[in-house]
């Protein structure tokens, strides 16, 4: 329902930004990461997605897929600078994912929308993106990204990217995920203390992606990524690990 729901928006942003070559990609994704947000363990995930490709007579698409929660759609490029949307969905956490959970309630999956601007000189650029959760949970707050990253080719089919960010979370997004209120340590399998959570980052990160070239319209995806959690997320009695490690394989066939 993501996905076609994703194709479906951003579709019509084409038409609004007059893309001229629009093309159709399909393929799946597999991920392994916490099975929550400070977690020290960890769950597999996998995925179909369907979505256009627009590009601007260059060859170079117009949509840039981060993960399914930062899926970007540069509407204006202009000597360097990219902005636009941003659309996606966010995994919510379920109270049975991890016995650490048992007793705080769930909290619900939906669809994220957003903005980002990226500048770009040579192979580096810097950017910084906005998202919030619209639908599953009204009160989630939001996330604001600063990032950096170095674009590089390895050979003629191999190309290779290097990311590292630091994302601030809002006192919303907080209380959600990190913070235990007076009734959730009061019901907590593991008997956390009631904790506050402030906004503020809530961690930085390095990732490293391939993606390789198979033929003119097969390309292969593989990503590994490591974050740290900081700040209150940190201090939280709710995360186990402060060290949180992911990683992808995906595959995509342009028609």
């Amino acid at each position: 329902r993501f996905c076609l729901a994703a194709s479906s928006s951003l579709g019509l942003l084409a038409s609004a930004a007059h893309a001229s070559d629009i093309s159709l990609g399909a393929g799946g994704f597999v991920t392994v990461g916490p099975v929550y947000e400070g977690s020290d363990e960890f769950e597999v995930r996998g995925f179909p997605i369907i979505f256009p490709t627009f590009g601007d007579g260059s060859g170079e698409s117009r949509l840039n897929f981060r993960g399914l929660d930062d899926i970007r759609f540069s509407a204006l490029r202009y000597n360097g600078l990219q902005a636009g949307p941003l659309l996606g969905y966010r995994f919510g956490r379920d109270a049975g994912d991890a016995v650490e959970l048992g007793g705080l309630g769930s909290i619900g999956s939906g669809i994220v929308v957003g903005g980002f601007a990226q500048y770009d000189f040579g192979g580096a650029f810097v950017d910084v993106a906005f998202s919030k959760q619209v639908s599953g949970q009204s009160d989630s707050g939001f996330l604001a990204k600063v990032g950096a990253g170095y674009d590089f080719d390895i050979t003629d089919r191999l190309s290779s990217r290097i990311y590292a960010a630091g994302t601030y979370a809002s006192e919303d997004y907080m209380d959600q995920y990190f913070s235990v209120t007076a009734a959730q340590s009061a019901a907590s399998v593991a008997g956390y203390p009631v904790f506050n959570a402030s906004a503020g980052f809530k961690n930085v990160g390095i990732n490293g992606s391939l993606k390789f070239a198979a033929t003119e319209n097969l390309s292969l995806r593989a990503r590994v990524g490591y974050s740290r959690i900081v700040g209150d997320a940190a201090d939280s009695p709710i995360t186990v690990s402060d060290d949180q490690f992911s990683g992808g394989l995906g595959l995509i066939y342009r028609f």
